[in-house]
């Protein structure tokens, strides 16, 4: 579990839940369900922007009472809360959160990389950049610089 997904739990048993009525999923959207079976799917601010992956959007699109709940990096509440329904047609920003549907229509491919380089990558990040946009724009100048 991550830190976001951790905040999150922690914010659901603030709501009343016991932490056995509450199952998580690792890899899968959306990420808890309660006992009396509330979906919640978790999403960390990067910036402006949440991201939804292809694999995301394609389990979530069957939930669509899943309630979103957007996290800080430094907060321990909310940002947001939405449900999927109200972000199902795809909009680019919702609530003034940017939202990034990334690969929707293309194929997704993964890289593993160290804990140390995924800390190299980020310093050289821009806000709100992923990882995709930040590596093109590293090795386009590479490219530039020979």
């Amino acid at each position: 579990m991550n830190r976001t997904q951790e905040k999150a739990l922690q914010w659901l048993m603030q709501q009343g839940y016991k932490r056995e009525d509450i199952t998580f999923r690792q890899s899968r959207s959306p990420n808890f369900i309660t006992k009396d079976n509330k979906k919640f799917d978790v999403k960390r601010l990067y910036g402006t922007q949440i991201i939804f992956y292809n694999t995301q959007y394609q389990q979530l699109k069957n939930h669509q009472k899943t309630l979103i709940l957007v996290f800080r990096e430094n907060e321990q509440e909310p940002f947001a809360k939405f449900r999927f329904e109200e972000i199902s047609s795809l909009p680019g920003s919702y609530k003034g959160i940017d939202i990034n549907w990334v690969n929707l229509e293309q194929d997704l491919g993964s890289i593993r990389i160290s804990r140390k380089t995924k800390e190299r990558l980020q310093a050289f990040g821009k806000m709100g950049e992923d990882f995709d946009k930040l590596i093109n724009r590293l090795l386009d100048k590479i490219k530039k610089n020979g």
